[in-house]
């Protein structure tokens, strides 16, 4: 069984009944944690705080794709960016177990390397620590990386901590951008009605998520947070809000369940 059926065999089939919780996920990627948690029982307000586009100028991916086998190493630090990487490999015709075949690959956390073991490829290294600290610490242990030439593709404006810690051990380090991510201005139609009407959680999934649902709330917290991660964490506590549940492992499956389990042993929001 996986995580969630485990968590619905201890406490029963529906154990969200009455429940309400806030799902911020792009559109494109929130059917799986809204299904799950309207499956428990759920009421789901669906309020999704950015969109996840290509990005704007595709030559440096593309670049990137076609000369992976020139890198030592690969980082992915998110699922997006192994979206995004195999989708210009797909336009380029190129076939990514070749092009990685001769390339480590690393990721952040266990749901980014899902995302490359679903395309065939084998991970690497995953951090105990989804953090990119964590993933400079794991591979300076495992060797030296003076002169290692390493792939980031990236999000827009990403955090520049993993790249400078790379730099800081001698790498040639390379970043493209994959993607970027985009706020959204306003809330759909009824949506901040049901908001009103009372909240059980807001779940975030990224820390642009909880930036952008902050700034469409106007700064007004409307209930505790649950996270999939510390640094999506970091990004609610620095806004205000109480995190109550943080997802282990760092998975929708893992978010949803520790949901379940914090509200059924008489957590509250």
């Amino acid at each position: 069984m996986n995580p969630i059926e485990v968590s619905n065999a201890a406490i029963g089939p529906h154990p969200l009944i009455g429940r309400t919780l806030v799902v911020t996920r792009a559109v494109a990627q929130a059917d799986g944690l809204v299904t799950a948690l309207e499956a428990l029982g759920a009421t789901v307000v669906h309020l999704p705080a950015i969109r996840v586009e290509p990005a704007p100028d595709q030559a440096a991916l593309r670049r990137a794709v076609q000369s992976a086998s020139d890198f030592h190493w690969v980082i992915f630090t998110s699922a997006n960016a192994v979206h995004f990487f195999g989708r210009a490999a797909e336009d380029l015709g190129v076939d990514l177990n070749g092009a990685l075949e001769s390339t480590r690959l690393c990721c952040v956390g266990p749901a980014t390397a899902s995302g490359l073991e679903a395309l065939g490829l084998t991970v690497e290294v995953v951090p105990e620590t989804h953090r990119a600290e964590a993933i400079v610490d794991v591979l300076s242990a495992r060797t030296s990386l003076r002169g290692q030439r390493i792939l980031i593709p990236t999000v827009a404006e990403a955090n520049p901590v993993l790249s400078a810690g790379l730099r800081e051990q001698g790498a040639e380090v390379d970043e493209v951008i994959a993607y970027r991510t985009v706020f959204v201005e306003e809330a759909g139609p009824g949506v901040l009605d049901q908001l009103q009407e009372g909240v059980d959680l807001v779940t975030f999934t990224s820390p642009s998520a909880v930036r952008s649902f902050h700034r469409l709330m106007g700064g007004r917290i409307v209930a505790a947070a649950a996270v999939i991660g510390p640094v999506t964490a970091d990004a609610a506590v620095e806004l205000g809000y109480r995190v109550v549940v943080e997802a282990d492992p760092f998975t929708i499956p893992g978010l949803v369940a520790a949901i379940s389990s914090h509200l059924n042993e008489g957590g509250n929001g």
